[in-house]
């Protein structure tokens, strides 16, 4: 399979450690395919293409995609308006990374705890592809779609030194410019109260970010897996096809 998109950021293959390969692929918004690009989709035979972003983002930026893999679209939306929240922060406080890397941990944790629906119809789509190929992103494929690999690699039983590795990755990936693009598409205040620090904050990507989501799940659910069996309602045998799928 060839995935070299001139066009798409901070794309790459899931698979880490032994995770089978060519089946999960992690990216930034598909806005700007060219007209090859979009041929060289549909030659690669996708169950799905999800899509993390919110309307608004999506409304902004759409998918460039061809009419077949329009038909494979789903927009699974999640949304934490972190920019929006550092500006409250701004008004409560000060100009500090500190609070604004605060209210990044704190989006993190979000994601895991108010979008269940999200994840519960995430892992149905992975079991359900049996194994053809999935592209997910968000707008810079670093946060929300960070978080998806993360707990995609984690039930697959990966290294927590090479999820850490796979997750960094974005800050070699992205321009600054298209790490903070999808925050400023949801602002809910006026862009003369964002800072410099705040887009410099929101533009990379920490393991201290990531650390929060794992924080919430071993403090209330104890692992991926139990959350996954637990919390989002699945049954070990529908755990079982999914490492048989991607393991």
């Amino acid at each position: 399979m060839s995935f070299d998109f001139k066009s798409v950021s901070n794309f790459r293959d899931v698979s880490i450690n032994n995770m089978s390969r060519g089946k999960l692929f992690r990216s930034a918004k598909l806005s700007n395919l060219n007209d090859l690009e979009k041929k060289k989709l549909d030659n690669l035979n996708l169950y799905k293409i999800i899509d993390f972003r919110d309307p608004k983002e999506i409304r902004k930026s759409p998918d460039n995609l061809s009419k077949d893999l329009k038909d494979n679209y789903i927009n699974l939306s999640i949304s934490a308006k972190t920019l929006s929240r550092m500006i409250d922060a701004r008004q409560k406080f000060k100009d500090d990374k500190i609070f604004y890397e605060k209210v990044m941990e704190e989006s993190y944790k979000l994601y895991i705890e108010n979008h269940k629906d999200v994840w519960r119809s995430f892992f149905k789509i992975l079991i359900a592809a049996k194994g053809m190929p999935i592209i997910f992103h968000c707008t810079a494929g670093k946060d929300r779609t960070g978080v998806a690999s993360y707990l995609i690699q984690s039930l697959c039983g990966a290294d927590q030194s090479l999820i850490d590795q796979n997750y960094l990755l974005s800050n070699d990936m992205l321009s600054s410019r298209e790490a903070v693009s999808e925050q400023k598409d949801t602002l809910i205040h006026s862009d003369n109260l964002v800072t410099p620090l705040m887009l410099l904050t929101l533009g990379k990507v920490k393991i201290s970010y990531l650390n929060s989501a794992r924080e919430i799940i071993k403090n209330k659910y104890k692992s991926v897996k139990n959350y996954f069996l637990t919390e989002l309602g699945f049954k070990t045998e529908d755990l079982n096809k999914l490492l048989t799928i991607y393991k």
